[in-house]
């Protein structure tokens, strides 16, 4: 553009002067001196003004490839950030994978390794889904238990799912029985934002011992397996006039934040 505009102007100038040396009756020379006094200003102004602005122009593309090439790299970094954080599940996920199996081959029992892929969860209500039903020989009633300890029971099975009632819900009961002075109750769950359990129905005769640990004991239940581990008696209440006190145990098992339990089909 800036070529182009100044091969218009060589061309106009000897047109002019031999324009104005006619109209004027005045020497070429004379005029030519007096056109390019007031050109070459001109010219000079306009050389400067399209400088400017090609460097204005240089300025623009060179801020445009800076901007695109920060944006590339943000972009690079999140994707670098979303592989690190799928190793570090990765690796997380197969430490814990490698405690379940450890686990299985301590405790001797026959057991199914299943995965959690859904919450039914309310104030009361504390249930999770797990992929593996019938199809690996689960049944309702049968226990869900971690490398923790207890985490829950079957209550309902499909072919291919099955439905577990965690500890911490408050329609949970289980015979339980404390590991030191074998004091015997019942422990019902109090609600998914309480990660506590009560343990109910304790003889006020009973010496009730605080840090004792508490486990399942034996019931008529048919799938009822005695002494997983529960968790520890941290508190103790006792009501004036009343057949029992009650205990408050913290669970070994965090029931926010399961991923994998395993099944007890078989002792």
């Amino acid at each position: 553009m800036y070529k182009k505009s100044l091969y218009v102007i060589f061309i106009l100038i000897p047109f002019l002067m031999i324009m104005l040396s006619i109209v004027y009756q005045s020497e070429p020379i004379i005029i030519s001196s007096k056109l390019l006094s007031v050109v070459y200003p001109v010219k000079s102004l306009y050389v400067s003004i399209t400088d400017r602005i090609s460097e204005v122009a240089d300025f623009l593309k060179s801020h445009k490839k800076l901007a695109e090439e920060n944006r590339f790299l943000k972009e690079e970094t999140k994707r670098l950030k979303v592989k690190e954080n799928m190793y570090d599940y990765c690796q997380n996920e197969n430490i814990q994978l490698k405690k379940f199996l450890d686990y299985r081959y301590e405790t001797g029992s026959k057991l199914v390794l299943v995965r959690v892929i859904d919450y039914v969860r309310s104030y009361s209500k504390d249930i999770v889904v797990v992929d593996a039903g019938e199809n690996k020989g689960i049944k309702k009633g049968m226990y869900a238990i971690t490398d923790a300890g207890l985490a829950g029971k079957v209550i309902e099975t499909s072919n291919s799912f099955s439905h577990i009632r965690l500890l911490s819900d408050r329609r949970s009961l289980l015979s339980v029985t404390s590991i030191n002075n074998q004091t015997r109750g019942i422990v019902q769950g109090e609600g998914r934002l309480n990660q506590r359990l009560t343990m109910k129905y304790i003889p006020m005769s009973s010496n009730v011992e605080l840090n004792d640990v508490v486990v399942t004991s034996q019931s008529i239940e048919t799938y009822s397996v005695p002494g997983i581990p529960i968790g520890i008696i941290k508190d103790v209440r006792q009501f004036s006039k009343e057949m029992f006190q009650e205990a408050y145990i913290m669970p070994f098992v965090k029931f926010d934040n399961i991923e994998f339990m395993f099944i007890i089909t078989e002792m």
